[in-house]
């Protein structure tokens, strides 16, 4: 007997992270759907399905969302752009707000957000807005919604983030370093992946009580 597949809806899959996902993600196991402002084409074999939708366009968003197994939130800035107008409020936190939202009028979909294990004082910010996400989705969304917490994630990709990344991953015996937890991309992807068939993943927690 051929399992159905689950049907995973990944907002910001075009991005970093997102592409990250779709590009572990089997198709024999996985409907992925993607969801961003702008339209995109994949890769050749690639399967998802993308739609450009606004999040802000809850009647567009509801078909592709509400038969969902798993709804991911891939959606974030790391740092502010004021000359792109981008802020964790309106970059990060609202996206997420706006989803669970909309989640919560369903019945099916599970969520996972995509959060942050720590940071450098000068991120305190783009934590806060991890947490404001996290305490909403708990209260919205009780036994529903989850999340990642990873610390940068890294792909040669992406030379910016590949590099410290390296770095960081050979600093992880330093206790101060070690809370950065730097993930490869491909790593998390196959982490997210398991989670989503059920099974238990350290990035499930957050391994400081304090950010």
């Amino acid at each position: 007997m051929i399992e159905k597949k689950q049907k995973i809806v990944i907002v910001g899959g075009t991005g970093f992270v997102g592409q990250g996902l779709i590009k572990y993600l089997s198709s024999d196991l996985f409907e992925v759907h993607s969801i961003s402002r702008h339209s995109f084409n994949g890769k050749p074999g690639d399967q998802t399905q993308y739609h450009a939708i606004d999040l802000s366009e809850s009647e567009q968003l509801r078909p592709i969302v509400s038969d969902a197994d798993w709804v991911i939130d891939a959606v974030g800035i790391l740092l502010p752009n004021p000359l792109k107008n981008q802020t964790y409020q309106n970059s990060s936190y609202e996206p997420a707000h706006q989803l669970i939202h909309l989640l919560a009028q369903e019945v099916k979909p599970k969520f996972l957000f995509i959060s942050a294990n720590a940071g450098p004082f000068f991120m305190r910010p783009y934590l806060k807005a991890k947490l404001a996400v996290e305490r909403e989705m708990a209260q919205v969304l009780p036994g529903r919604a989850f999340a990642v917490y990873p610390g940068i994630i890294f792909d040669p990709a992406r030379q910016s983030s590949y590099w410290p990344g390296v770095a960081l991953t050979h600093l992880k015996s330093i206790a101060y370093f070690n809370k950065f937890r730097p993930v490869d991309r491909a790593e998390f992807a196959k982490e997210v992946a398991g989670i989503l068939t059920g099974k238990s993943s350290p990035l499930l927690r957050r391994t400081v009580n304090k950010i």
